[in-house]
């Protein structure tokens, strides 16, 4: 096998880690996880050889799942994102971004997705720059052969980058917060490995 093939492949499987990663980040954000996605989780165990934050947060969420209860996770769940006229966490971009919910952030996002010819799905009724939703458009854009790496860059930068960083921050500091604290330390330290990627040259 020549070399070039080589790297098409190693891109490949690199490519679709990082839409994994992605995915799973929207589940968790759009609901409490199942009993197979913890029972999955719950088998990550950290390498000697892995030190890197990425790496450590993975083991921290292994752990995490282990000692986790479902009925208590799904208090949590509640309370950080739901509560009761509201949540610990905000997870919507328009609010990072502006300040107000429903705002220009969203309309630009919808621009987009229209472009990238993604529509929303009937039965969700959350907008689409909901946290969960914004990790899952970045799966499903790095994941379609007919958007380039730049195409994937813009959007990762203008709908991603520009806040999903302080939101995992936030959900890491939520009151609340045991399971999915968690949680914010891999989409923290995703995010920042991401950027770093798309700052790479094409």
């Amino acid at each position: 096998m020549h070399n070039d093939t080589l790297e098409i492949v190693d891109t490949r499987q690199a490519d679709a880690l990082r839409a994994g990663t992605w995915a799973l980040l929207g589940r968790l954000l759009a609901s409490p996880p199942s009993s197979e996605t913890l029972q999955r989780l719950a088998q990550l165990e950290p390498s000697a050889e892995d030190a890197d934050p990425l790496a450590i947060a993975w083991a921290a969420l292994g752990r995490a799942a282990r000692a986790a209860d479902g009925e208590a996770l799904h208090r949590e769940f509640q309370d950080v994102f739901i509560g009761v006229g509201g949540g610990e966490v905000t997870p919507y971009g328009s609010w990072y971004l502006t300040g107000t919910l429903l705002d220009r952030p969203l309309v630009r996002l919808r621009s987009d997705l229209d472009e990238l010819g993604i529509a929303r799905s009937e039965a969700n009724c959350e907008p689409e720059d909901h946290a969960a939703a914004v990790c899952e458009i970045m799966a499903l854009v790095i994941e379609d052969e007919a958007v380039d790496h730049a195409w994937q860059c813009d959007v990762f930068q203008r709908h991603a980058e520009s806040w999903l960083a302080r939101f995992f921050e936030d959900l890491g500091r939520a009151p609340s917060a045991d399971f999915y604290r968690a949680v914010a330390a891999v989409g923290q330290a995703f995010v920042a490995m991401e950027r770093k990627y798309y700052a790479l040259p094409a």
